[in-house]
């Protein structure tokens, strides 16, 4: 097992460098501690008290000499625990929360996204397209030492960073310009048929096996929150999960492309260049294959308060528009909203599911006003009117260009 010191010797980093960028010349001179602030990474933060390994962040000011060129970096090394630690930690929070949790979450524990997110998010970091993400310096992975790192920049000089809890200074300037990059994102890994990955790729195969745990979350959800889980909340998630098989029918004949699958505030900022300003999404830990509205309903209901509940449409709208203009594919904006609404169902009954779990034990105080504007979401897309009134849906490889091809990437 590798010691923090290993992580943090010049020649390891130089080596990462290395293999990360084998055209350019790099010598790593020497490596000093920096402050960071590390306390949005909840998995990491949570996993780190259940093993002995060398895990977290740590910033560094790294001085190197690139192409004979001397110079000092600002950069943060992230060293990763295995998947299944991550998911015997969620394990260990479902027994705290008691039954039905306790005895249903164990069958599942595996499937629930958690258990690959070491080799998700080193392979995410490889992608040819950077796009949203930050500069990358290097990755490591050794599956003998149980060693997963990633290389990549500081992230001082942004505005927004894990800014979850200030979702007001998400202005319309910051909604709009999320969106458009993220359509951008979107358009370029758009796919009729995505890569076999995983075992808990979303699919409709998937969401059926696992309705159980969907069902123990949601009765988990409303014994801790009844204020937040209301009986009327309560019967709109029940029958999701009994309107699963009919709802993912049509999912499965849309393209889909790869999402951050937790683009929220926490995992997020905006850099300022000439053209403006830049998403940067970080934690690419569960991204995973899903249609493109889902990562645009999780961001809005972290950013969308009461008081701008009436413009979600509009930024939905927005998006739509704009992804349309980049692949040509997206004019039906009924059909598009009703993906909307499905990806929603899908948000609430796993992702937000699983935050209340965690928050069943540790209390995350901006989850509450997510809650809220998730289902607003729900009222305004009403996806459970949907299922048969929509016009027959095509096949997903009608839709997509022909020469639109999958990344070989999140794939086991």
């Amino acid at each position: 097992m590798m010691t923090t010191a290993d992580f943090l010797r010049p020649i390891f980093l130089e080596e990462m460098m290395r293999a990360h960028a084998p055209a350019r010349q790099i010598r790593v001179l020497a490596v000093a501690p920096l402050a960071l602030d590390s306390s949005a990474s909840i998995l990491t933060a949570l996993t780190a008290g259940q093993t002995d390994a060398a895990i977290g962040h740590f910033g560094l000011a790294v001085t190197l000499e690139a192409d004979g060129r001397r110079q000092t970096q600002r950069l943060v090394l992230k060293v990763k625990p295995p998947g299944r630690e991550i998911s015997a930690m969620l394990a260990s929070l479902a027994q705290a929360c008691g039954e039905p949790l306790a005895t249903v979450y164990p069958q599942f524990a595996a499937r629930t996204g958690f258990h690959h997110t070491h080799r998700r998010e080193l392979a995410a970091y490889q992608l040819p397209i950077a796009g949203l993400m930050p500069t990358i310096w290097g990755v490591y992975a050794d599956d003998a030492r149980q060693a997963y790192c990633v290389l990549m920049e500081y992230l001082d000089d942004v505005t927004l960073l894990n800014s979850v809890m200030a979702p007001e200074a998400w202005t319309d300037a910051h909604i709009r310009a999320a969106l458009t990059q993220l359509a951008a994102w979107h358009a370029a890994h758009l796919t009729p048929s995505p890569p076999h990955g995983f075992d808990d790729q979303p699919s409709l195969a998937h969401m059926r096996q696992l309705a159980p745990l969907w069902e123990a979350l949601l009765a988990n959800a409303a014994a801790h929150f009844p204020d937040l889980y209301t009986a009327a909340r309560q019967r709109t998630l029940r029958t999701a999960i009994a309107q699963i098989p009919a709802y993912w029918a049509v999912l499965e004949t849309m393209p889909r492309t790869l999402i951050h699958n937790d683009l929220n505030p926490r995992n997020t900022c905006f850099k300022t260049s000439p053209d403006g300003l830049r998403l940067c999404a970080y934690d690419w830990e569960l991204a995973t294959w899903h249609v493109p509205q889902y990562d645009v309903v999780e961001l809005l209901s972290f950013v969308l308060g009461p008081d701008r509940y009436g413009l979600r449409l509009g930024y939905l709208e927005h998006y739509r528009q704009v992804l349309h203009g980049l692949t040509g594919h997206y004019a039906d904006a009924a059909a598009f909203r009703a993906g909307a609404g499905y990806a929603a169902l899908d948000f609430g009954l796993h992702r937000l599911g699983m935050y209340l779990m965690a928050h069943s034990v540790s209390p995350y105080p901006f989850l509450p006003r997510v809650v809220d504007s998730y289902f607003d979401t729900l009222a305004q897309l009403r996806p459970l009117e949907l299922p048969g009134a929509l016009p027959e849906p095509r096949r997903a490889s009608e839709i997509v260009r022909e020469k639109c091809q999958p990344e070989a990437l999140i794939v086991s």
